[in-house]
């Protein structure tokens, strides 16, 4: 048995590693679609046919979320075929939770026996991406779009690792790079990034007898991180604030567009990658009463209407069963967040794990489901599962 399970565990580390490493090598096939997820397709096959009447496999964490995964992804089957979608749009958003569905489980077959894994995955994203920035000389020109991504994994994932130091230093660590995000206009990274800091910082300051000063240390260091976020927030005004006004107007014409959207047609929605002249017309006149003018930006930049919440997206696109995976992903991003942050005890995962908890819970809100989306749901879900197989089987891992 021994024998065994040591080059099986050799191997799901390897193939992490290289999994992570691909991550920004891409190809177009009616859409972005990354080297990654090709991998992880491979994998997830193999551990379906190696594993498909193993019950142990399928336990509740894994296969409700597949479950749930299954009726958005049967919602948004009947809402194309109903509304008679196109065909490249029909096709690009049944890929998408296809292989939603395939990250997820090709990354919890690599992860589950080794919770260890997620962090070589993470690590090895965060270099090959870092890498890919640096060798096309673009790893400053769009700090929020570019590098705060894999430096922010790299500093999550290697600072705990000190010896002795690393449980109070990797919280420090990422609390300081959070502030850095904010200086360079990456409020959403940054804030997650602070938030996670402040939280596991107080952590480690508690003290098992003495609840009140523990207490009284957790609304310190939180006042002290909203102090600090208001003030980097100030002072990046002026050379930010334009840019800062129209992502403000971007965001609120998106997300008031797809709730009109929904009003209309709750239960059926409006079909994969929906943006008829009404829709464009909606946003195009929210985003210019908010931004105080018309857009003017280029090709590249998002200038047609896209719901800019995973929930509200697939809400928009295939109902209210569309949602379904999506609004359950929610609930246990929420209570495994609260256990990581507040009753597992600190470990070389636990950085990791709450900065990618928390930032999987502000996208179901306010970000797009597109691109690398697919494999930061993926990977936020495994950690889902992970930490609940860590409650059922009372690993070391856990306080009492």
């Amino acid at each position: 048995m021994g024998s065994t399970a040591a080059p099986a565990c050799l191997s799901h580390k390897i193939a992490a590693a290289l999994i992570g490493l691909s991550t920004p090598l891409q190809l177009q096939w009616f859409g972005i679609l990354y080297a990654s997820e090709i991998l992880l397709a491979m994998v997830a096959v193999w551990a379906v046919a190696t594993h498909l009447a193993d019950g142990y496999f399928w336990c509740p964490p894994i296969i409700t979320l597949v479950g749930f995964l299954g009726v958005t992804m049967l919602a948004y089957i009947v809402t194309d075929l109903i509304l008679g979608t196109e065909s490249q749009n029909l096709l690009r958003g049944w890929a998408r939770n296809l292989f939603l569905g395939s990250n997820l489980i090709g990354l919890y077959f690599l992860c589950r026996r080794n919770p260890a894994n997620i962090l070589v995955y993470a690590i090895a994203s965060g270099a090959g991406m870092l890498a890919f920035f640096c060798l096309s000389g673009e790893v400053l020109d769009d700090w929020k779009f570019g590098a705060a991504t894999p430096v922010t994994l790299l500093v999550a994932g290697l600072v705990p690792l000190v010896p002795r130091r690393g449980v109070w230093l990797g919280p420090l660590a990422l609390a300081g790079l959070g502030l850095l995000h904010l200086a360079l206009d990456s409020r959403e990274i940054g804030g997650n990034c602070l938030l996670a800091g402040v939280l596991l910082l107080a952590r480690c300051a508690s003290l098992p007898r003495l609840r009140t000063l523990s207490h009284a240390m957790l609304g310190a260091l939180a006042l002290a991180g909203v102090c600090a976020f208001l003030y980097v927030n100030a002072l990046t005004a002026e050379q930010y604030g334009q840019r800062r006004h129209f992502s403000n107007a971007w965001r609120a014409a998106s997300l008031i567009t797809a709730a009109s959207a929904i009003v209309d047609a709750p239960w059926i929605g409006n079909g994969s990658q929906a943006n008829t002249f009404e829709l464009q017309w909606r946003y195009d006149s929210i985003f210019a009463e908010r931004a105080g003018v018309r857009y003017r930006g280029q090709q590249t930049d998002t200038s047609t209407f896209s719901p800019h919440s995973q929930i509200l997206q697939a809400w928009f696109e295939a109902g209210i069963f569309g949602a379904a995976f999506f609004l359950y992903l929610g609930w246990k991003l929420i209570r495994a967040a609260h256990g990581c942050i507040f009753r597992r005890r600190l470990d070389a995962l636990s950085v990791l794990f709450a900065f990618c908890l928390l930032r999987a819970i502000w996208h179901l809100a306010f970000s797009p489901f597109a691109g690398l989306a697919r494999l930061d749901v993926a990977l936020a879900a495994v950690i889902v599962v992970v930490t609940n197989l860590e409650v059922r089987s009372r690993r070391p891992g856990l306080a009492a």
